[in-house]
């Protein structure tokens, strides 16, 4: 690596790494100040906020990210522009884009790294998270005073091949309310359905009341006459403890809670569903992997911005062009995410139109002012 290389990312490395470490600390402290009073009042245990907040710091880098790529990006490259740096670099026959190339790879090498914390680190993360705020804190809310629980809209993949929709399930008397499970063969195609108005947890063992039973052709229709039952015992081989760790799976429209292969697999077996749902989660999908990237893009567009504006009005300046750049990002891509999810858009192209336009952009403006 060349000393030139050297020289610029570590003008880029270190505010990059200060910008991480204030999001973190900053998120930390406005939600511990936001929740004290509840703490002491409740008297939770201090020994469990460094699990739940560790816990919490793979999220915080992988959203706050692209926003301490751009701030670091306006200010190393200002700084070394407000110096004449980056015009003796060019003066001495460095192009811009071989003076960007370091940063472009770096922007690279975050952006894979970011995909990898997201797929691999975050998932888990987030629930180990949410499950001490349960246990822990939420608990002794619980041990004052007995109170209901209600978990609303949970899908999962249940055993024996099956896929569990329960539309609100109270854990204070583990009783479930409008329950469909569909059966599905080896190759994911449902064979059967089964709806309950209700079912409750009783003798290790769910009593669904009003339970229907359809058996299912291929194209999705009612073979035969369908099974009623006023009460009776239902093939669920769950227990409402499983109800409450897998919840977690039915939030499919947020990155925090699925990998993408678990994503992946989650849209294989839902393959007999169409509409909405399918489309939000092959956009989901796609979204996984094209969010990571704006790491990358960001540096691609803010370092010709950065060469530009911070001679004209400073590096704060710079920075506050950082921020209507991050805005008009994201505008972009909640519109174009939205198409997709109505189906004015392909699942893929909506997720990496914001990323193709802007790069365009980023490209365009360092031809300008190589």
């Amino acid at each position: 690596m060349r000393i030139i290389d050297r020289y610029l990312l570590r003008h880029f490395i270190r505010p990059f790494l200060f910008c991480l470490l204030v999001f973190v600390m900053l998120y930390v402290v406005i939600d511990l100040l936001d929740n004290l009073n509840e703490m002491i009042e409740n008297k939770i245990d201090l020994r469990f906020l460094l699990p739940y907040y560790l816990n919490f710091i793979p999220l915080i880098i992988v959203q706050m990210a692209p926003i301490a790529v751009m701030i670091s990006i306006m200010f190393s490259m200002g700084t070394l522009n407000r110096y004449n740096e980056i015009v003796a670099m060019q003066a001495s026959g460095i192009s811009l884009l071989r003076i960007l190339t370091p940063l472009i790879a770096s922007g690279f090498i975050i952006s894979v790294s970011i995909f990898l914390i997201n797929d691999r680190v975050v998932p888990q993360a987030t629930i180990n998270a949410s499950t001490i705020k349960e246990e822990k804190f939420e608990a002794a809310k619980r041990n004052k005073k007995k109170i209901e629980k209600i978990y609303e809209n949970i899908a999962f993949y249940g055993d024996g091949n099956k896929i569990i929709y329960v539309r609100k399930f109270n854990t204070y008397n583990n009783r479930i309310m409008e329950l469909i499970v569909h059966n599905q063969d080896a190759n994911q195609n449902v064979v059967s359905k089964m709806t309950a108005r209700a079912a409750e947890w009783k003798k290790e063992k769910w009593i669904g009341e009003d339970v229907m039973f359809y058996n299912l052709n291929p194209d999705g229709r009612i073979v035969g006459e369908p099974m009623f039952f006023e009460e009776t015992v239902l093939d669920i081989e769950e227990a409402p403890i499983d109800f409450k760790k897998r919840r977690h799976q039915s939030n499919f429209m947020s990155f925090e809670f699925m990998s993408y292969a678990e994503l992946k697999e989650y849209i294989k077996r839902l393959s007999f569903e169409k509409g909405p749902t399918i489309r939000g989660l092959k956009v989901a999908l796609n979204q996984k992997i094209a969010f990571p990237f704006v790491s990358l893009i960001v540096i691609m567009i803010a370092s010709p911005f950065a060469l530009v504006h911070t001679r004209k009005g400073g590096v704060l300046f710079g920075i506050a062009i950082s921020v209507g750049l991050v805005l008009a990002y994201y505008t972009v891509m909640t519109v174009s995410l939205a198409m997709g999810k109505a189906g004015f858009l392909h699942p893929f192209l909506c997720a990496w139109l914001t990323n193709i336009i802007f790069a365009f952009i980023g490209l365009a403006l360092i031809v300008r002012h190589k």
